[in-house]
């Protein structure tokens, strides 16, 4: 009969052993787990999340965020931006934002944001009717009048 109080504390302690869920980090890659008895342990993330607020002048314009539809002008967007490099050297990526035209007398927008490492800025707008010349920018995006 001693052993029957036996049986329910050893079923107690092992179920503590076994790994839960939620035990196990954001990461799908995550092995070591984020808490334990002794302390808390974090793991870093290997993307960045981030929102993205876009406008145009008229509004309406066509958004793309990094070649991806993301809807009609004014848009809120989520984007996820990977940590890429060799430790120490990290760097994320950077977002491609473009406004397409969907009437006569407007232009294509768009640029690179985020570079550096830094949070990409919101609101970004555009204005449609301003059609620059067709020219090489700095970042490589072309600008061009449809």
């Amino acid at each position: 009969m001693r052993t029957v109080p036996l049986i329910p504390f050893l079923l107690c302690c092992c179920a503590c052993a076994i790994p839960q869920p939620g035990m196990y980090g954001a990461s799908p890659y995550a092995k070591k787990p984020v808490s334990s008895f002794f302390g808390q342990q974090q793991e870093a993330a290997p993307y960045v999340d981030e929102t993205v607020d876009v406008v145009s002048y008229p509004p309406g314009a066509r958004i793309q965020v990094n070649d991806a539809f993301a809807g009609y002008a004014p848009v809120r967007y989520s984007v996820r931006r990977l940590w890429r490099g060799q430790p120490g050297m990290m760097t994320l990526d950077t977002v491609k934002i473009e406004a397409l035209p969907v009437a006569a007398g407007q232009c294509v927008q768009g640029g690179f944001y985020g570079q550096g490492n830094q949070k990409v800025p919101s609101p970004v707008s555009f204005t449609m009717t301003s059609c620059a010349p067709a020219q090489q920018s700095p970042e490589g995006y072309r600008n061009s009048s449809k």
